[in-house]
């Protein structure tokens, strides 16, 4: 009798720790990070709308739990690869040793809106594209979506630039190898200064100005630092991506997988929509608030603008040929992939 009430004991445990892993299953809590304050639309319009949509599709068996503004690390892939978080928001520009072949989208002259270059970058990025099978597979992140902002524009805060005579000499704030090129080809010297950092860097003189998304002026506490914008020519853009470790990525279920990346690509889709209209609202509202004031270019200016650039995305595609990576590959197939 004693061996069996023993057996039964042993069942009954065993039955219990059964369904508690069972239960524990059902909610899945999944840390994400970023560099990026609260505040900012990475955030506002990007990855809580994603995360909301999420957890409501999946009848809360997929939670998140959040560290912004670089708590967790300023490297995306680094923070994925240590664990330290399961989701988090890369920024190719800030980690260039690790994506260098995801500058491709930064380029100039390739795109007109944010839609049109997030649909092209997302067809070399997501599984099975070259972007993807080059960079991120091999280290093990698994791309949600990504977002290519609306085309940069020189913006300043005490000169007002209106031909490429007047960029000569300008510090010009630039990160990554593409935007690096392109300041120096318009006759400016480029200067590494993150988002975050350019409030400060504008107000001590680090540097005269940036490549910049008007769009996102305010959000990043600009209105009263720059004074002055060019618009009109392709000078190219940043990129994020937003990617999950492959390995949690793995241990979720195919439905869940499918539900989730049905949610990215909406999420993907309103973001650039919001970005190339934040754009038009708000230039108005610099200008019509704080005396903004918007240089267009003559078609005569902006086609030197436009000679002066031409070349860099040759030169981009050689110089990653050169290290062994499919820089002209990768440049053919973000031409040729459909914009939206």
């Amino acid at each position: 009798m004693l061996n069996r009430g023993r057996a039964m004991a042993f069942a009954m445990l065993a039955a219990l720790a059964i369904g508690g892993r069972a239960t524990a299953e059902e909610t899945r809590t999944l840390k994400f990070a970023h560099v990026f304050p609260a505040s900012h639309w990475h955030w506002t319009e990007s990855f809580k709308l994603f995360e909301e949509a999420v957890t409501k599709a999946t009848n809360g068996k997929i939670l998140f739990e959040n560290y912004h503004a670089g708590q967790l690390g300023k490297e995306g892939v680094g923070i994925l690869n240590s664990g330290l978080a399961d989701t988090a928001i890369l920024v190719p520009s800030y980690e260039t040793a690790k994506l260098p072949l995801t500058s491709v989208s930064e380029l100039p002259g390739l795109y007109s809106t944010s839609c049109e270059a997030t649909a092209k970058l997302w067809d070399i990025v997501k599984d099975g594209g070259p972007l993807n099978e080059a960079e991120y597979k091999p280290q093990g992140v698994k791309v949600l979506y990504a977002i290519v902002l609306t085309p940069y524009q020189v913006m300043t805060g005490s000169k007002k630039v209106t031909s490429l005579e007047d960029l000569v000499g300008l510090k010009i704030r630039a990160n990554g190898a593409a935007m690096d090129k392109t300041v120096r080809a318009v006759g400016a010297v480029p200067v590494r200064v993150t988002a975050t950092e350019l409030y400060d860097a504008l107000n001590r003189g680090t540097i005269d100005g940036g490549f910049w998304p008007i769009g996102s002026t305010r959000n990043s506490g600009l209105e009263k630092t720059f004074h002055y914008t060019v618009q009109g020519p392709q000078l190219g853009s940043g990129s994020s991506v937003y990617g999950m470790k492959q390995k949690v990525w793995d241990s979720l279920t195919p439905d869940l997988q499918t539900t989730i990346m049905k949610v990215a690509a909406e999420t993907q889709q309103h973001l650039c929509t919001y970005l190339d209209q934040l754009d038009e609202s708000e230039t108005d509202w610099l200008v019509k608030n704080q005396g903004f004031i918007v240089t267009k270019l003559s078609d005569q200016e902006n086609a030197r603008w436009a000679a002066r650039v031409a070349p860099i995305a040759q030169e981009w595609a050689k110089e990653m040929d050169s290290t062994g990576r499919p820089g002209s590959a990768l440049l053919k197939a973000f031409k040729e992939a459909p914009g939206q």
